[in-house]
């Protein structure tokens, strides 16, 4: 037994940390729902390049060279006023206790400021740090509109909020519960001055997890000011509490700052280890972005040509990776000396409509450095970006059964805005360190999906879903029927994006579909060839007992049944619009089982077709030491069967010790090589030994290969999570 850290991946819904191009997450939770940020912002902001010094003037420069330069015309129209603009609110607050602007910076005030903005076609966007400065508390100032002041809602002067200009001892902490409706008041005034200033953006800055409070009554503050305010949270924060920000905000910085502060002045602005950092962390969040709140991986340094700090490649790289993200794109760089290389790539607008897709993609395995990452689109397409993260050249390759598919596909490049004609099985290129490809494949015609196999069980009567007669005809309809072993009791989920799937049966290869696109409760579903139509688009939603409600991405109805039809009902939590998803591993196909955590391959140690070798994760190689096959033995159990040894993943002792990493060892016969499969949501899996009842687990989480694979007790991490990917 060692002993470990253990490393978890915040989840929302089941999938949500999968990171498998492959593997959408569940639909993003509940947003903040103030009308704004529908899709990614774009803009610019004043903290890379002007920092310290924000003034009138050359705030209004930067809002001129945005329109002029054609910026606003594709898209970008955020002006965001970052750090630095108001006096120390230790010692200076207007009557309410609110920070005072800088008369010396801003002589016509913030609300002229605002005007200038507006008037160029752009938004205007201001920055606070959370808390009430001390010198309200000295003067005890009143609260706009009310009876309280500014010492009814704070209960300890001991202890400070971040205030990144003027440091600790600026601003105390509120106390929302000892006069929560003063503290409301409080923020309300604030958020109806900004509101009057025609704000249209606010960055809270030196946010963390002890400030949950204050997103959550900033962002009632917002709301009730009468103007749509974005609402953005910074820096670092919590994955743990994605859902959180997500509910009461519209976007959350991922990360530290990107700039690298590795000059004597603003330049360079960023440096490539402050980008690449964004490919490690990016992928945990993924699950939290969608309509109405995004992962922010702070500003986009492309621009200023070799001030930016980044190669030509670098620069298009950062672009890419925000991208296929769905991140914000807000520019820190001088707008009024713009690179005409940088403003092609910052104008290109294919590639601005796949971050304004707001369709984030996953890493298929991130282990690698030449890295591929993938989102499903409800087209049928893939967005598919290609990157080389090493030093040198190298090349990466996008196999499309990693997407989600077999056969041939039509590749684009988008950054060339070019057709690179058809390819079949996958598409590889060499690309310079640190370089990147961004591409739309789109399967061709008779493309079959790679995802797993599943009987699709309904809760209420234990009958599976069916087609009619074992039909492969288009229109057959879909009910239930007792497990019977054939293909048409059988189904792929094929993403389609955001957390939406197809429902494609094995037999036929057509989809789950409401006929017509009818909402007419009742309607029976049939099976349809893809036409890339929502009324054969779906999503699963866990109810937290193993099951799922499965709702029409069309209509929002609930699949459900009527005697044994299977037919579209509203949503109503009924035993029989619960549907459970149970694993069907093909007899003698060899998969590969890729790590939900971190699409790292389950591999033995050198290839060794030994007793003992120890299981590892190692990036994809395609050797056959990286195969399994599944042995269905009594009871429902499996063995896992090595390609390349024929041996069997084992337990070794046996023990009961967790931590244990795990071997290959021929077939005794024995249970502590004998592993059930179970559900983990969509397109995952867990394998639970039969002789203790732990799961297999990736030991840390870890992005490195030759990490161990081990057992270890039930935690909910991602890396207790794994996907039998099919054979190419």
């Amino acid at each position: 037994m060692h002993r470990r850290v253990r490393t978890l991946l915040a989840t929302c819904g089941a999938a949500a940390t999968a990171l498998l191009g492959l593997l959408p997450s569940a639909p993003a939770a509940h947003a903040q729902a103030n009308g704004v940020a529908l899709t990614p912002p774009m803009g610019w902001s004043s903290w890379s390049f002007i920092r310290k010094n924000p003034t009138e003037s050359n705030i209004e420069a930067q809002a001129l060279a945005m329109k002029t330069s054609g910026l606003v015309g594709h898209g970008f129209s955020y002006v965001n006023v970052d750090d630095f603009w108001y006096l120390n609110p230790a010692g200076t607050v207007d009557s309410y206790g609110r920070w005072v602007t800088d008369s010396s910076r801003f002589p016509d005030g913030m609300g002229a400021l605002g005007s200038y903005i507006h008037g160029q076609g752009e938004k205007f966007g201001m920055y606070l740090t959370p808390g009430i400065p001390v010198a309200a508390y000295n003067q005890n100032t009143p609260i706009q509109g009310t009876s309280f002041h500014a010492r009814d809602i704070v209960s300890d002067t001991s202890r400070y909020e971040t205030n990144y200009n003027f440091g600790s001892g600026s601003m105390y902490y509120i106390d929302y519960a000892r006069n929560p409706a003063a503290a409301q008041a409080y923020l309300n005034s604030w958020a109806d001055q900004l509101a009057s200033y025609g704000v249209d953006y606010l960055k809270i800055d030196g946010v963390g997890d002890w400030d949950v409070a204050d997103v959550q009554h900033w962002s009632q503050a917002l709301n009730q000011s009468g103007r749509p305010i974005h609402l953005e949270l910074s820096n670092s924060l919590d994955v743990a509490n994605g859902a959180t920000w997500r509910q009461y905000a519209n976007g959350w910085r991922i990360d530290g700052d990107v700039e690298c502060y590795c000059g004597s002045s603003s330049y360079p602005l960023t440096s490539w280890n402050s980008v690449s950092s964004r490919f490690t962390d990016a992928p945990r969040w993924t699950g939290f972005a969608g309509p109405g709140g995004w992962n922010d991986l702070d500003s986009v340094e492309v621009g200023n040509g070799s001030n930016d700090g980044l190669t030509l490649d670098e620069r298009r790289t950062q672009l890419t990776l925000w991208a296929v993200e769905g991140a914000p794109l807000l520019l820190g760089t001088d707008l009024t000396h713009l690179d005409p290389t940088d403003l092609s790539l910052l104008t290109n607008d294919q590639v601005i409509a796949v971050d304004q897709a707001g369709n984030p993609a996953r890493p298929v395995d991130q282990v690698s450095r030449q890295q591929v990452w993938s989102a499903a689109n409800p087209d049928g397409s893939y967005t598919v970006a290609l990157f080389n993260l090493a030093s040198g050249s190298a090349t990466a390759t996008a196999h499309f059964a990693d997407l989600g598919f077999s056969g041939t596909a039509d590749v684009r490049d988008l950054w060339s805005n070019t057709d690179l004609g058809s390819s079949t099985g996958s598409f590889g290129a060499t690309l310079a360190a640190h370089a990147s490809r961004l591409l739309r494949i789109t399967p061709g015609a008779g493309a079959g999906f790679t995802t797993m196999r599943y009987n699709l069980v309904n809760a209420a009567t234990g009958q599976y879903l069916d087609v009619s007669g074992a039909s492969t005809g288009s229109g057959a309809k879909l009910l239930t029927g007792t497990a019977n072993g054939g293909a048409d009791q059988q189904w792929q989920l094929a993403a389609a994006g955001n957390g939406v799937y197809r429902i494609a049966d094995v037999n036929s290869g057509m989809l789950a579909n409401i006929p017509g696109g009818s909402s007419t409760p009742g309607t029976q579903l049939i099976q349809y060839p893809d036409d890339h139509a929502a009324n054969s688009q779906w999503t699963f939603t866990p109810n937290g007992s193993g099951s799922y409600q499965v709702t029409s991405r069309l209509t929002g109805q609930a699949l459900d049944l009527s005697g044994t039809a299977v037919v579209e009902q509203p949503a109503s939590g009924a035993a029989t619009q619960q549907w459970k998803l149970v694993p069907v591993p093909v007899a003698g196909a060899q998969y590969r089982l890729v790590n939900g955590a971190t699409g790292g391959r389950m591999d033995v140690d050198g290839d060794s077709t030994a007793d003992s070798a120890h299981i590892l994760q190692w990036q994809d190689n395609g050797a056959a030491d990286q195969r399994w096959s599944f042995v269905q033995q009594s009871g429902g159990a499996y063995t896992v069967v090595n390609a390349n040894s024929g041996r069997l993943l084992n337990i070794p002792g046996p023990t009961t010790g967790q931590g244990t990493q795990l071997i290959q060892y021929h077939d005794d016969g024995n249970s502590n090589s004998r592993w059930t499969i179970t559900d983990a949501g969509p397109n995952l899996v867990q394998f639970r030994s039969v002789y203790d009842g732990q799961l297999i687990d990736l030991s840390n989480s870890s992005l490195s290969n030759g990490a161990s694979v081990l057992q270890w007790p039930a935690d909910g991490g991602a890396n207790q999570t794994w996907t039998l990917l099919a054979p190419e």
